[in-house]
């Protein structure tokens, strides 16, 4: 079972802790972690959701995931790395984009959105197969004809916080140094 904490729609204040799928069937305010892996040619890492997922199987997505009761948001991010796709990190070496409020059916949360550039290349990492069935990197120029087009093997088109995010990578991260 995985408990995770829950606040006010402000994100200001603990409002207490509960069974995650209590908190997805209540839809109440609780924080996940979204990591943008962004190699050194300018692509982005997708991955591929294993076909045991209950949403989204088979659809690709970003390393992502809840953050667990009393566990700071960083090291949900390296941990989900770590755990996912088998990247071990420093905090130092993740950049927060920003805090995204992103109010869904059944999943109200605050998305802690991080970047992280990197030189590592697929063969280097390490899939979690109950999670995961492919990485792939895809260039930032095919992901958003992917989005434009509402690609149904993306499993986050039509979230905003995605074309947030992305613009501000664009902007402020695209040249990999």
């Amino acid at each position: 079972m995985e408990f995770l904490d829950y606040y006010d729609e402000k994100n200001e204040k603990k409002l207490g802790t509960l069974e995650r799928s209590e908190i997805h069937e209540k839809n109440l305010w609780h924080r996940e972690i979204t990591v943008w892996v962004l190699n050194e040619k300018n692509e982005i890492l997708l991955q591929r959701r294993s076909p045991l997922k209950k949403i989204g199987a088979n659809k690709f997505s970003l390393t992502a995931g809840h953050i667990i009761s009393g566990e700071k948001e960083i090291k949900a991010a390296l941990r989900e790395l770590s755990e996912e796709i088998g990247i071990e990190v420093n905090e130092k070496d993740l950049i927060l984009l920003d805090i995204y409020k992103n109010e869904q059916i059944n999943n109200n949360c605050f998305s802690y959105t991080y970047l992280l550039r990197t030189n590592k290349q697929i063969k280097d990492m390490v899939i979690q197969e109950e999670e995961v069935s492919e990485l792939k990197y895809i260039s930032i120029e095919e992901l958003e004809n992917r989005l434009d087009n509402m690609d149904k093997e993306i499993n986050f088109v039509g979230k905003p916080l995605i074309r947030y995010a992305l613009d501000k990578i664009k902007a402020n991260y695209i040249n990999f140094k």
